[in-house]
């Protein structure tokens, strides 16, 4: 058990190429702005989103994740307007860490009808961190371990499109688009298998009334980290007089998710999943749970249900 957990810490130091570098999220559709700089200043009002993401919960060492965001408009949102944000995000996976801080600005443009798109850039840094005395090595003297901590900044830039109105969705994005390769303390270990990966998102849903009282949404998300294979998420939300709503969610080759939120006022809103694991590490973990609390600040038009983040 112990040995096939340091095996795979071991692997996302030594060679990030297989692996995402950035954390995993199930609730990404209840705030895509974590992942799309675009989507900053889409609603009308401030919004603030706190989460924490437990992941794979029994295996020794497995990622935790939290993060705070907050966007907000600056202009009339039917008008062409400006949008400001930032996100902080704090990441843990055994002995290594990531400290990110990032700001971003997208730029909203009606184009026909309720229809607009948006444009965004965030620029910020991420600080790893690798503590090598939490490791429990056959070979003290391993070379890949020599340094017992070892901290490096790098910088971080993503953009983003976002095509919207409200009844449908469609973006993408790209995260990590600075090619800087991250130092492990010895030349033999700091190979272009260390480089920073850009992550690429591409998503889309759309939104459908069922009778008078409920409101459908299918979507889709894939994401691509070259050279590994792109992956999918399948999503679908059934939302209740805009109050409460239940979700399914499938990630390729990898997961089942139930998902549960409420818009408690329109102020208040909070979100859980649950994810069961159909991957090599199922018989290893107990699945993940993942929430997020979001406030919706300065709401002056008193929306419970977001028009454009649903």
């Amino acid at each position: 058990m112990k040995n096939l957990l340091l095996t795979f810490i071991l692997l996302l130091l030594g060679g990030f190429v297989y692996s995402q570098q950035r954390p995993q999220y199930t609730l990404y559709m209840q705030n895509n702005y974590i992942l799309n700089p675009a989507i900053a200043g889409i609603e009308d009002y401030y919004d603030m989103k706190l989460s924490y993401r437990s992941q794979w919960v029994g295996l020794e060492a497995a990622p935790k994740t939290g993060y705070l965001s907050f966007q907000m408009p600056i202009g009339d949102v039917d008008d062409r307007h400006h949008g400001i944000g930032g996100n902080i995000v704090s990441d843990k996976t055994g002995p290594t860490s990531r400290l990110s801080f990032d700001g971003s600005y997208a730029y909203h443009l009606p184009i026909s009808g309720a229809m607009k798109v948006s444009f965004g850039v965030s620029a910020g840094f991420t600080q790893y961190t690798t503590d090598a005395s939490l490791l429990n090595p056959a070979d003290p003297n391993d070379p890949a371990i020599a340094n017992s901590r070892i901290s490096q900044f790098l910088p971080d830039v993503s953009a983003g499109i976002w095509l919207y109105s409200d009844k449908f969705y469609v973006g993408a994005s790209g995260l990590q688009l600075v090619p800087v390769t991250l130092n492990y303390g010895s030349a033999a270990n700091n190979t272009d298998d260390n480089r920073y990966r850009a992550h690429y998102f591409f998503t889309g849903g759309y939104r459908f009334p069922i009778g008078y009282d409920f409101l459908a949404t299918p979507s889709i998300m894939i994401k691509w980290i070259d050279p590994a294979p792109a992956s999918m998420d399948f999503n679908f939300k059934l939302m209740y007089q805009e109050t409460v709503w239940a979700g399914v969610s499938y990630r390729k080759a990898d997961s089942f998710s139930a998902l549960l939120g409420v818009n408690i006022s329109s102020l208040i809103n909070v979100a859980y999943s649950y994810d069961y694991g159909v991957n090599e590490l199922t018989d290893f973990h107990k699945g993940s749970h993942e929430v997020i609390l979001g406030l919706q600040l300065n709401n002056s038009g008193r929306l419970k249900c977001p028009r454009n983040v649903w």
